[in-house]
């Protein structure tokens, strides 16, 4: 018994030294428990290319005519790689010339200069093509072409020749004799022929071709002086001194009971430009001066040289124009739906109640300035790749287009050619250009998860849930009201903004 306990002693020595090392083993380790760690990426990857755009082959004409159908087609192309709903409308804008009323037209000053205000203008190609080079305030003058042109028909050529020229200022001054000039106004022609004239004397005088004849007040050696009012060449008549200048021509002759019948015709000269004056007699000549603004002063039946003349320069007044830019707002746009024949026709009414320069035709009928312009258009209709027309968004028509547009595809075209109407008349404008503004707005084409189109959304009723379209016949998906094309009501209700 007293072995079995010095056993117990040894054993609970060694018990003591093992725990000894483990207290010394344990104070330099930690306890480690299983753990463990894992990651999951899931990329989704993009790369939207949305590009939907206008396409158009369109090629302005250089002078357009009434009547005058120019080809525009425009259509939508979609470049991107997402597909998109569409739609598209017009709108336009104008620059308008027309010339001034009788009672708006400026009065004849003593002479034209600076110092009135004219400057020479810088507002495009088209009015200096059209002779409006001077301006005042909002008002353009007219000024007379000096530049002789070749008749080609007859020559066969551009280049000028002395025997077949012509000038606007030689029109005006055409018929050859000179009924008014400034008082001691300097003048000279050259006498094309010989001819036999009345000097400043009252004598009568033969002259040789290629001499210099001038009037009174001209200072130039070897010149002849005559009065004011005598023939005289209207091929070499240049005026020296500025001013009002009158000339007639003979448009009938008369009888021994029938006076001989006159137009009167004019310019303003200040000294370099020829400035034109206004006609507003219906069945005149260009540039013609109105009944009453010259009486002859005789009652010799047939009429017979010298006459005496009298003019009323209050009824002589300068030929001037206005620009005026009109916006959207002021185009009247109207949609015609007729099967095969849908158009949209643009209006301006013009200055209603002035109609041109004729006073006889002022009120006669308000239409006659408007200018109408009539864009055809293609493809319309309710379903497939067609056009539905809808106003909305406060625009005038708005055209949906019943597909969606696919990556890489175009719609049909909504444009198909501009006209401008045979409704328009030469009193609605001296000239126009007129812009032609093409909007398009799309919207993206979303594809659920089941593959099918969605528009994003189309209808309130279905509580902000989508409306599936599914591609080609597939079926009914999703909530609401369903097309198996999106028709034009379903797509103009697309959230666009």
């Amino acid at each position: 018994m007293a072995k079995n306990r010095k056993k117990s002693a040894r054993e609970k020595r060694v018990l003591i030294g093992a725990l000894g090392v483990a207290a010394v083993i344990m104070a330099g380790s930690t306890f480690a428990w299983f753990t463990s760690k894992d990651e999951v990426t899931n990329r989704l990857s993009a790369s939207a290319k949305y590009d939907v755009s206008i396409a158009e082959d369109f090629q302005p004409p250089e002078d357009w005519i009434p009547g005058q159908e120019i080809n525009k087609d425009v259509s939508a192309v979609n470049t991107g790689n997402v597909d998109a709903f569409v739609r598209m409308w017009l709108e336009g804008e104008m620059s308008v010339m027309n010339k001034l009323a009788v009672g708006d037209s400026t009065d004849i000053p003593d002479t034209i200069s600076t110092g009135l205000g004219f400057t020479a203008t810088t507002d495009g190609d088209t009015m200096k093509d059209l002779g409006f080079l001077y301006k005042d305030n909002n008002n353009y003058y007219r000024v007379l072409s000096t530049t002789e042109r070749a008749n080609a028909a007859l020559n066969g050529t551009d280049a000028a020749v002395d025997d077949d020229t012509y000038s606007e200022v030689k029109s005006v001054q055409a018929g050859g004799y000179l009924v008014y000039a400034p008082d001691g106004a300097s003048w000279t022609y050259t006498a094309e022929q010989q001819t036999e004239i009345i000097d400043s004397t009252g004598n009568k005088v033969v002259v040789a071709k290629d001499a210099t004849i001038g009037s009174v007040n001209s200072s130039a050696e070897n010149k002849l002086g005559v009065k004011d009012n005598c023939v005289i060449d209207s091929d070499t008549f240049t005026p020296i001194t500025p001013g009002l200048y009158i000339f007639r021509r003979n448009i009938a002759l008369g009888n021994e009971n029938q006076a001989d019948t006159y137009e009167y015709s004019g310019y303003v000269f200040d000294g370099t430009n020829y400035f034109a004056l206004c006609n507003d007699t219906a069945g005149k000549s260009d540039y013609t001066l109105p009944e009453g603004a010259v009486t002859v002063a005789t009652s010799t039946s047939p009429q017979a040289e010298p006459l005496t003349y009298t003019l009323d320069t209050n009824k002589i007044k300068l030929y001037t124009a206005s620009e005026k830019i009109v916006k959207n707002d002021n185009l009247t746009w109207t949609y015609d739906d007729t099967a095969g024949k849908e158009k949209l026709t643009v209006t301006y009414p013009g200055a209603d109640g002035k109609i041109g320069d004729d006073a006889a035709t002022a009120d006669v009928d308000e239409s006659l300035d408007d200018i109408v312009i009539d864009v055809a258009l293609a493809s319309i209709g309710t379903t497939d790749q067609t056009w539905t027309a809808k106003t909305a968004d406060g625009k005038t028509t708005t055209f949906y287009y019943n597909d969606d547009v696919e990556a890489g595809d175009s719609t049909a075209r909504l444009v198909d050619s501009v006209t401008l109407s045979q409704d328009t008349t030469q009193y609605a404008f001296i000239a126009f250009d007129f812009d032609l503004n093409v909007f398009l707005e799309s919207v993206q084409v979303t594809i659920g998860d089941d593959g099918n189109e969605m528009t994003t959304p189309v209808d309130e009723s279905t509580n902000g849930q989508f409306v599936a379209a599914p591609k080609g016949n597939g079926t009914r998906e999703g909530v609401g009201a369903y097309a198996t094309e999106q028709d034009a009501a379903e797509i103009a209700d697309i959230g666009w903004n």
